[in-house]
């Protein structure tokens, strides 16, 4: 892309289970944004081969959007997609991330991992097991990398707590950090559920394999709007509190809190520092 301008200027970065679909169902009614045609290309750290014309191909044609982009959760944690957004992309563009408390977040991505059929492990174990699940919670090293690479001014840090408490709020904070303006029409309060349990974890697991498949074939758009569906949701997952597995311990989330502690005060100190503490 660096022969010819990108007509990309800003991506959602990460992190994982901090309110990325949220905002791509925002971003998605917003006027001044052109969005990809599908959540998550991952061509900056998965399909990168597929080369540049390829990535304008997940655009609009034609758009008068202030800002064109994308939302993907796992750019935050590449360091080479962080490199290649470096190379690629053009000065004026900006970069969105979602912080949340870490151990949550944790909670939050082995629940995921059990519904997609990744572990059936308890969350003590999964710990052990999938240790991007502590890796993708250690907020100010990823974001401390992201701003080395892409320039602290152009990485703008959202608080899922926000989102939470108050999303209109967020959203205004989110319109700001894009430089495109804030509607109050929206549909802020629309409610983005946590992650279900899967009736078949092994199927969820075929299904979650053959869509890498079908995004290498050129079709991300396809993908998403089979996860999208309500209907494939249903057939899929249940809420069934039966189906729930045991909850963490007390201990272990303590444990936690503690172990994130040093990495959180440097959250901290980055957002004191870019002035947003």
């Amino acid at each position: 892309m660096s022969d010819q301008k990108s007509p990309v200027n800003f991506l959602y970065l990460g992190g994982d289970k901090c309110g990325s679909t949220w905002i791509w169902h925002i971003l998605n009614q917003h006027p001044d944004v052109a969005l990809a045609t599908a959540k998550e290309i991952f061509y900056f750290d998965r399909f990168y081969d597929k080369g540049p014309d390829w990535y304008r191909r997940q655009f609009p044609d034609e758009t008068n959007a202030t800002r064109i982009g994308e939302i993907c959760h796992d750019y935050l944690y590449s360091e080479v997609a962080l490199q290649r957004v470096a190379h690629d992309l053009p000065q004026d563009s900006r970069f969105l991330v979602t912080v949340r408390d870490p151990v949550s977040r944790c909670v939050s991505h082995w629940k995921y991992l059990r519904k997609i059929g990744r572990t059936t492990a308890s969350f003590e174990d999964a710990l052990h097991q999938q240790p991007q699940i502590i890796e993708h919670s250690l907020f100010g090293k990823h974001v401390q990398n992201a701003m080395r690479h892409l320039g602290k001014d152009r990485v703008h840090v959202l608080d899922f707590g926000q989102l939470r408490s108050d999303p209109h709020g967020f959203g205004r904070a989110m319109s700001e950090a894009l430089g495109i303006r804030f509607m109050d029409t929206l549909s802020y309060d629309d409610r983005i559920l946590e992650a279900q349990a899967a009736r078949s974890p092994m199927l969820v697991g075929l299904l979650r394999n053959s869509g890498w498949a079908v995004r290498r074939l050129g079709l991300p758009g396809v993908v998403s709007k089979v996860k999208s569906s309500s209907l494939v949701s249903k057939i899929l997952f249940t809420s069934d509190a039966g189906s729930n597995p045991a909850a963490p311990k007390a201990q272990t989330l303590e444990d936690l809190q503690n172990r994130f502690g040093p990495d959180q005060a440097l959250l901290a100190n980055i957002l004191v520092s870019k002035g947003t503490g």
